[in-house]
């Protein structure tokens, strides 16, 4: 995903005036163009556009060809499984303008099918800002994932080599960075800051029912560890505790915890 979200929903504010501009046109030119019928012939004809009416189409259609060009890279981008649906209404929207589609008595009908293709299409175009925002989550999510689980694979080097203090803290800022990651992420917002530790994030998260009461009192558990190896203390954390921290972070930065 390229553009932010702003520059697209920008852009999607300009097709839809746009839109509603060709609406307009296409709308003024099926209540003015007639049909008629043959008295030997069944079924009903268009009648020739011409004058006012005919500048109407050749506006629309105008109008509706750079409007679908300009729409249909953010469809292809954004929503390239829904492509072939979007070129589909623009065929049919197409061709009824032209009236190369077959006539009825009354030109409501057509109308009707008009405004359900061009609808479609509009629809489809309002969809991409919370499609955009969703990838755009994914993303700041695994980044997320992987800059943690970058930090734990370090603590858990370190804890091979028997540095457990440094191990411990290592493993708890790996922790906090993946909280961090829930709260940004969080269906309601959370007001977090990006120095609070392992307990204030899990308090915030359970406050937002993000997690509940276990999850809430295991993370400030592995909180107490993590400030165990953070202290000067002379006796080293324990192997066993250390060992927890680091087994615990994995588990939670793959989903296997919460």
């Amino acid at each position: 995903m390229s553009a932010p979200v702003g520059a697209i929903e920008e852009k999607l504010d300009q097709l839809e005036d746009d839109a509603d501009r060709i609406e307009d046109l296409y709308t003024e030119f099926f209540d003015r163009i007639r049909t008629y019928e043959y008295s030997h012939v069944s079924g009903y004809y268009w009648d020739t556009p011409s004058g006012e009416i005919e500048e109407l189409q050749r506006r629309a259609l105008k109008e509706y060809e750079v409007w679908f060009n300009t729409a249909s890279p953010l469809i292809s981008e954004y929503l390239s499984n829904r492509s072939d649906d979007f070129e589909d209404h623009y065929d049919k929207f197409k061709k009824r303008l032209k009236l190369d589609k077959k006539a009825s008595e009354t030109t409501k009908k057509s109308l009707n099918a008009q405004n359900a293709d061009f609808d479609s299409q509009r629809s489809m175009l309002e969809s991409i800002p919370a499609r955009v925002k969703v990838e755009e989550l994914k993303v700041r999510e695994q980044v997320s994932k992987n800059v943690a689980q970058t930090e734990l694979d370090r603590a858990r080097q370190l804890f091979d080599e028997g540095e457990l203090r440094v191990s411990g803290v290592l493993a708890g800022v790996a922790l906090e960075r993946y909280l961090l990651m829930l709260c940004e992420n969080a269906d309601d917002e959370i007001g977090y800051s990006y120095r609070d530790g392992i307990s204030a994030l899990a308090q915030k998260l359970y406050e937002a029912d993000e997690i509940d009461s276990t999850s809430q009192k295991h993370l400030q558990h592995l909180a107490d560890i993590r400030a165990n190896c953070a202290h000067a203390n002379e006796e080293n954390p324990a192997e066993e505790d250390v060992r927890r921290l680091t087994e615990d972070v994995e588990d939670y930065i793959r989903g296997r915890k919460l």
